[in-house]
């Protein structure tokens, strides 16, 4: 901002300050008393809202919770090199013998055992004590343990590229937070300028209110002399009425903007004020031109980008390893306890699985490899559009800049406008439409430079994220 600026800016706060001290109509006043806090609130700068939003903002949250989540699939992924290991026991108990089974000798089973017994030299007498019908009966109770361990020696890289994927996401999972506080940061500096812009047109307003009392009571005057009729007093009014309208807006705007302020600040009531001061710190757009082309691989939604053509690629690299063999080797051990004589087992293993009929049919991967490449035509197009954004941010706060250099004149030309209609109508060569219109465009140009100045700054800090200028 040029010396001649900073005059006409310096200028017009002061005269706002002195006509907001002047004395106040009675409605002006209403207005003014529902606008101010009741008693002594917290003070928040721009500063202070953007930090408390980015740890308080439900968006930011719930970012924080999926790097979290990210986190734990990655974790999850890394097991897959260790071995798969299972274990299971079993206890049964019957009511009885779950074998049971009557037998009976014949004799001629008997003389076949007694000639076998005979050729072995020993006496078969001793069957004659033998009985010939018993039942045989067992296992009532028993105890089974086993477990198997397997580990993959070869699984077509499914493995390695799985992990890769859970770090990608990870990856990914932090750059959509960094969005997520440039979206927060955005919000909150537009929630925050508009309230100061509509905290300049309430200025405004009590001014013009109080500078329309100091115009009534002028206008009764000369109404009483006689040098005028009733109909200047009635346009007067008439024009009060409408600032006691536009105050009433105003009021109800700033409690809805507080609210939504609030609410990204994480407060849970507005009971709270801003700083309302009005930032002089305006330099020329050219101070943060950037190269936008040399900004492009640093921004978050660029390398978003880059991260789905990666995912896309190792989600075909696996789909390609599912129709490889799988190799694995391993063991498996037992125990039981059927019998009252426990024993313990333990074998080697080795499993090949071979996927043969998947194989005869690869369009699964094939289909896979044409969503990278669609992925890499994707990432064409919008990082286009992302140079395109970055254009027409710069485009925005060229075009605010300008509105100041306008505003400015403006303001200087109803200052001279007003000055000049209320000397016309002291000396009786203008009416009192005359000077009401030009109060009237006193305040338009004032308001106009407010809202130049806050939408210069909302523009330069969209600028700024759009580049990826704006740190964390």
């Amino acid at each position: 901002m040029n010396m001649k600026n900073r005059r006409i800016y310096r200028k017009w706060v002061l005269s706002q300050i002195g006509k907001s001290l002047m004395s106040l109509t009675a409605g002006a006043f209403a207005a003014f008393a529902l606008a101010m806090p009741a008693r002594a609130q917290v003070v928040y700068t721009l500063a202070d809202c953007r930090e408390m939003a980015l740890e308080n903002n439900i968006q930011i949250k719930c970012a924080l919770l999926d790097i979290e989540s990210a986190r734990l699939q990655k974790r999850d992924a890394t097991a897959a090199y260790f071995p798969t290991v299972t274990a299971g026991a079993a206890y049964f108990r019957g009511n009885d013998d779950l074998i049971e089974q009557d037998i009976n000798i014949t004799d001629e089973q008997l003389q076949t055992a007694g000639g076998i017994i005979q050729g072995m030299g020993l006496d078969p007498s001793v069957l004659a004590s033998l009985p010939t019908s018993f039942t045989l009966s067992g296992l009532k109770d028993g105890t089974l343990v086993s477990f198997a361990a397997m580990e993959p020696v070869f699984a077509g890289l499914r493995v390695v590229n799985g992990n890769r994927l859970a770090a990608l996401q990870q990856e990914v999972r932090d750059l959509q937070l960094t969005q997520s506080r440039n979206d927060v940061t955005s919000t909150v500096e537009q929630y925050y300028n508009q309230l100061i812009s509509l905290n300049l047109k309430m200025g405004v307003v009590q001014s013009a209110c109080a500078q329309l009392a100091r115009i009534h009571k002028d206008a009764e005057v000369v109404v009483k002399a006689g040098m005028a009729n009733r109909n200047d007093l009635l346009s007067v009014d008439l024009q009060y009425n409408d600032l006691q309208s536009d105050s009433l807006s105003l009021v109800n705007g700033t409690k809805l903007l507080k609210m939504l302020l609030a609410q990204y600040m994480g407060l849970d009531n507005i009971d709270f004020e801003i700083d309302y001061s009005l930032s002089d710190d305006i330099q020329a757009p050219e101070t943060y031109l950037a190269d936008h082309v040399a900004c492009l691989d640093s921004l978050p939604a660029a390398q978003l980008l880059d991260r789905n053509v990666t995912a896309n690629d190792l989600q075909a690299k696996i789909k390609q390893g599912e129709l490889m063999p799988t190799l694995a080797v391993g063991a498996m051990g037992y125990y039981q306890d059927i019998s009252n004589a426990g024993n313990f087992r333990v074998v080697g293993t080795v499993g090949l699985t071979i996927p043969i009929s998947d194989y005869w049919s690869k369009t699964a991967v094939k289909r896979q490899k044409i969503e990278v490449q669609k992925a890499e035509m994707q990432r064409e197009d919008n990082r286009k559009l992302l140079l395109i954004n970055m254009q027409s941010a710069y485009n925005d706060l060229d075009e605010a800049w300008r509105q100041i250099q306008i505003a400015l004149k403006s303001i200087e030309q109803a200052d001279e406008n007003l000055r000049l209609n209320e000397d016309y109508y002291n000396a009786g060569t203008s009416s009192m439409s005359d000077l009401l219109d030009a109060q009237t465009k006193h305040r338009q140009a004032s308001d106009k430079y407010g809202e130049a100045v806050t939408n210069y700054l909302t523009c330069r800090t969209n600028y700024l994220i759009a580049t990826g200028k704006v740190k964390y």
